[in-house]
């Protein structure tokens, strides 16, 4: 997948160590600080990447505007404020700084668990308002104290071991990591079941998804001490805030240090609104990544990962194509543009775009990948379904959203590694293929190609071989034809007519049907007028 970026529009406060960057790359940046939605609408058409913090909402309406998009960089962690759905469906990249805020977050949970143990906020504004009370604000210590991480990724591990220095218990849940890993963290791993009723402190450190949408519920909150202590510096909507102010309110809870909120800013009378007044609640507007050190990174990083996904060195924080980073891998690159080129093919020789089949037909689309090379296959089979959907869509298809364009046209993909071409019914011995097959109702094609000298190479049509396979580089025009000789004639001299130059010729034995590819210097315009009484177009692939 190539990214070709030439302008880059930047529509919330970050570091301008961004832009530098990216311009001493050479593109064009534009900084629209308070555009209206209205204008961003307006003008989004024309940028290639939008970079955001947290206060531009990347929706579907601004994602339909953007017709040039290709990425949507997010200066921080939390990817809340962009419809990753929607930009994956129209093949835009989402990418984020996974580790650029992990230390002023970490750093911000230690502080407000200090500062919730000790009053210090509550402290602090009565002294300066005169008020002179050492009994009211009597605290607790942190030693001895357990600890509960619910979240164990960076933030969370680095809170986890920041605490302990203070002497605390720490426990944890993450559904993906297991016991030892977070033991060799010192922390002992538990469901969530367990948890509750042995924290005194509960801080949460995961990404806000409908799986973690009031994870601390009204049931979890009863199950708890009475004591315990509530912390959220991730995202607002995983702590049920009415649960968290009714147990506030029954005493139920002894106290919350918040930094986020379901409603932010929060309106008057709301929810978030008394939370935020209640007495034993201290709470940041916001306030976990913004230090001058966490700024500077996050825009530092999502400047160079973008540079590197632009030279295809790396694709690092990409939230939803966990296929690109392995399309980089070199060895990877021919066979991605062979299933690509098959892909193609067989559209072209099923008559063209599947938007004409009868309504409800369905096609199968089957992948074989064979021998060592071939064993990413839902790369493969990503690359086949770009190649095989070029001929039903006007643009946008790409390995982020191939997947998704074929089931919304009853495109089915099955896709298999064999590690020898042994399981395969065909005539040459290669140790390593592709075979592509495509039902669709009655009809049937198959394709088998491999890579050859680092390029793809054709070799078989629904059972008709080419001797030494049909090399897929510089511009390849493919025929249906007759008899091979009369028809190759025909084609070059037409072509040599033309101006166009022929650099090779390749074709299948004469038979019941003949495939004849011939490669030339240049793309040819409207090769279907070379169409005759013995030869029929069926595609041109240009490499």
């Amino acid at each position: 997948m190539t990214l070709n970026i030439q302008n880059v529009l930047i529509s919330d406060p970050v570091d301008p160590i961004c832009s530098q960057i990216l311009q001493d790359y050479g593109m064009n940046v534009t900084y629209a600080r308070q555009w209206t939605k209205e204008r961003l609408l307006q003008e989004i058409q024309n940028y290639e990447v939008l970079i955001v913090r947290s206060e531009t909402k990347v929706t579907d309406d601004v994602l339909a505007a953007a017709t040039k998009l290709r990425l949507v960089g997010r200066a921080g962690t939390g990817l809340d404020n962009v419809d990753i759905s929607a930009a994956t469906r129209r093949g835009v990249l989402v990418m984020n700084t996974p580790g650029g805020n992990t230390m002023s977050a970490a750093e911000h949970t230690c502080a407000m668990i200090a500062a919730l143990s000790r009053h210090i906020p509550q402290a602090c504004a009565a002294l300066k308002s005169g008020i002179w009370d050492r009994k009211t604000y009597m605290g607790n210590e942190l030693h001895g104290k357990t600890l509960a991480i619910l979240g164990l990724g960076r933030i969370g591990r680095e809170v986890a071991i920041r605490m302990q220095a203070f002497g605390m218990k720490t426990i944890g849940y993450d559904p993906i990591i297991d016991k030892q890993t977070a033991a060799e963290i010192g922390v002992d791993k538990m469901e969530l079941e367990e948890i509750w009723p042995l924290a005194d402190y509960i801080t949460v450190h995961t990404p806000y998804m409908p799986q973690t949408h009031h994870l601390i519920s009204t049931s979890a909150l009863m199950r708890c001490k009475p004591s315990v202590r509530i912390i959220n510096i991730a995202r607002g909507g995983i702590v049920d805030e009415s649960a968290l102010l009714d147990v506030l309110n029954s005493n139920r809870c002894q106290g919350a240090a918040l930094d986020v909120f379901v409603q932010e800013p929060p309106k008057e009378g709301t929810t978030t609104s008394q939370l935020i007044q209640h007495p034993r609640v201290i709470c940041t507007p916001h306030l976990g990544a913004s230090t001058v050190e966490a700024q500077e990174r996050v825009a530092r990083e999502i400047a160079e990962q973008l540079i590197d996904l632009v030279e295809g060195r790396q694709a690092v924080g990409i939230a939803n194509a966990p296929n690109l980073a392995r399309s980089m891998v070199e060895r990877n690159k021919p066979w991605m543009q062979l299933a690509q080129a098959l892909g193609h093919l067989a559209n072209s020789l099923a008559e063209g775009s599947l938007d004409r089949c009868p309504s409800g037909t369905e096609t199968t689309v089957e992948l074989i990948c064979c021998g060592e090379g071939t064993e990413d296959v839902n790369l493969l089979a990503s690359s086949a379904l770009v190649g095989h959907l070029n001929g039903m869509k006007a643009n946008g298809i790409n390995i982020v959203n191939a997947a998704i364009l074929a089931r919304d046209v009853g495109v089915t993909i099955n896709a298999r590694h064999v590690g020898s071409s042994k399981y395969l019914s065909i005539v040459q011995d290669l140790e390593k293929l592709l075979q592509l097959t495509v039902s669709q109702g009655p009809f049937n094609i198959q394709l088998i190609g491999s890579v050859q000298g680092g390029n793809p190479v054709l070799y078989a049509i629904n059972g008709c071989w080419f001797p030494f396979g049909a090399t897929l580089s510089g511009n390849v025009l493919l025929f249906n034809g007759k008899q091979p000789d009369a028809t190759l004639t025909a084609l070059v001299g037409a072509l040599t007519a033309s101006g166009v130059g022929v650099s090779a010729v390749m074709c299948t034995p004469p038979g019941a049907s003949c495939w004849l590819a011939l490669r030339t210097a240049d793309v040819f315009q409207n090769p279907q007028k070379l169409n005759g009484p013995d030869a029929t177009f069926i595609a041109q692939l240009v490499f």
